[in-house]
């Protein structure tokens, strides 16, 4: 009896969470609308599903800041009502989202967005407690404490719901469509796991005075990770030694080792802070491993120097190098501070995140700058650059081809317009003509072209005169029948008629692919096909089809072949008598 006591307990306050977070509830629940729509927009082949995307983000961002904006309002504004307080704001700031960070769908929007994520995810862990941070670690101890019971709960769920879908299926043929286990997934995730996690979150009146610390806890800190921290530890002194006696400097992996290392140790002395008068290790932990690890982060920090004087900054350095001087603030914060008020950490993290997604000392534009000085001192070496307009190359050394290949492959992958010198309507397709040699791989694989086509249709409609059926065929479905009509679209490019069982048209539709993509040379990636470019047709004694190619995905060798990944069709068939 009291395992169902306890279990109930868990459970209990579902309700209530919705009262206390009711538009972080109505947020979740709208993301998880948005995905299944996005979904079934993908199962029935219609791809362009950005303002989706778009909207799928904003939610989630509102999500996040509504739990937030919550604890504000109950730190500093009790009296004030609530839903106001937390509804204004979070519309705001998600039309903000929406408008100024969402409209270019590239590489940098998505870190972008995970930069807001993490930071807004960071910031539930203090808002509650700005002001008044007594007994600041049970608090965060507590909210993980219900972060991983939600975890276990919500796999429960979803795994025997899984078990019910299958043994249905299995008993009795019921042939439910596998995209059922992704929708009880995400309601799982957004209803259940969403009530549940907001449900264990603390509220304004627990103080956490007599908060027992989880003997499991204090085992794990104390007698595992820490001994392998100082394993660690050792292991990096002897390596940084070897450097320095050899002076052969590693290519980067071990500042990402570094990195890791010390913010799971700044990690391990915030929770041991609660034992630290108790506790001889934990306090000579807290006490020395600050001192020891600051001649370990100047090496790493050389480390990384070295690879951006060589190779420039990336987004990924950047990071590395932020992540880095958040934790040696962290550590002189450690070593200064007697008593530790370490809110203070998870503040100047989120702080720091915000930094690094926005505005002028952003990953984004200090990369874009120390690319671009790369990229101008590269053209100025060969004579390339010229009245600030490139001239094709001639005698460029490989290693300086290989540099402005993969400089000019960055901005393709992220903004283009944001590379100097370049036309504004320039495309990776232009490299050779622009730049007077092939653009080469770093590594010195075979290039290959990666071709994303897709067919303007918002201005035409489909003249459907002269034909008896419309299907849709992609890569996903690769079949439609009716009426007993079957196509069939096998090996991505093989078309398949059949009339009652029997086939009436077979068509190898490789070259006519290959004839539209070569038609438009130049404007394949990143733009649309006029309808009339994208339509074949095919026809015999039995049967008259035409296709319009709708989407494509390939991938384009130096043989100039097409491998192809994905095909989305709209075929028109008229069976002869």
């Amino acid at each position: 009896m009291k395992v169902i006591e306890r279990i109930k307990g868990q459970f209990a306050g579902l309700g209530d969470s919705f009262l206390r977070y009711p538009v972080t509830v109505l947020l979740s629940i709208t993301l998880m609308v948005i995905l299944i729509i996005q979904n079934e927009r993908n199962i029935d082949g219609i791809y362009d599903t950005e303002m989706l995307r778009r909207l799928a983000m904003t939610a989630a961002i509102g999500m996040l800041a509504s739990i937030s904006l919550k604890h504000l309002q109950e730190r500093f504004w009790p009296d004030k009502p609530a839903l106001i307080l937390v509804t204004v704001p979070s519309a705001l700031l998600m039309t903000l989202y929406y408008i100024f960070f969402t409209e270019d769908m590239n590489q940098i929007s998505g870190m972008r967005f995970i930069g807001f994520i993490l930071t807004l995810i960071i910031a539930v862990f203090y808002t509650l407690k700005l002001k008044t941070n007594r007994n600041y670690e049970p608090y965060v101890i507590r909210i993980f404490n219900g972060f991983f019971l939600t975890v276990l709960y919500s796999g429960v769920l979803y795994f025997g719901i899984s078990a019910i879908l299958f043994t249905i299926n299995a008993l009795f043929d019921a042939d439910i469509d596998g995209k059922w286990f992704f929708y009880f997934f995400l309601m799982v995730t957004f209803i259940f796991g969403a009530l549940m996690f907001l449900s264990k979150l603390p509220i304004k009146e627990e103080h956490f005075e007599d908060y027992p610390y989880s003997k499991a806890l204090k085992i794990l800190l104390l007698y595992i990770v820490i001994p392998l921290i100082t394993i660690y530890t050792g292991i990096l002194y002897v390596y940084f030694i070897r450097i320095l006696v050899t002076q052969e400097w590693p290519r980067g992996l071990v500042s990402n080792l570094v990195l890791w290392y010390s913010v799971v140790s700044a990690a391990v002395i915030f929770f041991i802070t609660p034992i630290l008068e108790e506790n001889r290790l934990a306090m000579l932990f807290r006490t020395w491993f600050p001192r020891i690890l600051l001649p370990i982060l100047a090496m790493m920090f050389v480390s990384i120097g070295k690879r951006i004087a060589q190779y420039g900054v990336t987004e990924n350095r950047y990071f590395v190098v932020l992540l880095g001087i958040w934790v040696l603030l962290i550590m002189v914060y450690f070593i200064v501070k007697k008593k530790l008020t370490n809110i203070f950490i998870p503040v100047t993290l989120s702080i720091f995140a915000l930094v690094s997604i926005l505005g002028p000392l952003s990953a984004f534009s200090v990369s874009n700058f120390s690319q671009n000085q790369r990229f101008t001192a590269l053209l100025e070496k060969n004579d390339m650059l010229q009245s600030g307009s490139i001239q094709p190359g001639t005698g460029v050394s490989e290693e300086d081809r290989r540099n402005i290949s993969s400089i000019v492959s960055y901005f393709d992958s992220r903004d283009p317009s944001k590379l100097k010198y370049v036309a504004d309507d320039f495309e990776y397709n232009d490299f050779e003509r622009v730049f007077g040699f092939k653009r080469e791989d770093y590594y010195g694989y075979p290039q290959m072209d990666y071709i994303y086509l897709s067919t303007d249709m918002d201005q035409s409609g489909i003249l459907i005169e002269g034909f008896d059926y419309l299907f849709t065929v992609n890569y996903n479905t690769k079949t439609a029948e009716t009426d007993g009509l079957t196509i069939q679209l096998d090996n991505v490019t093989d078309l398949i008629v059949s009339l009652n069982g029997q086939v009436i048209m077979t068509e190898d539709l490789s070259e006519d692919i290959e004839r539209i993509v070569s038609d438009n040379e130049g404007r394949i990636e990143r733009a649309q096909i006029s309808f009339e470019d994208a339509i074949i047709l095919k026809e015999n004694d039995s049967v008259s089809v035409k296709l319009i190619l709708r989407e494509l995905s390939a991938r384009k060798t130096d043989a100039d072949t097409l491998d192809f990944d994905y095909i989305n069709f709209n075929i028109l068939v008229q069976v002869k008598n």
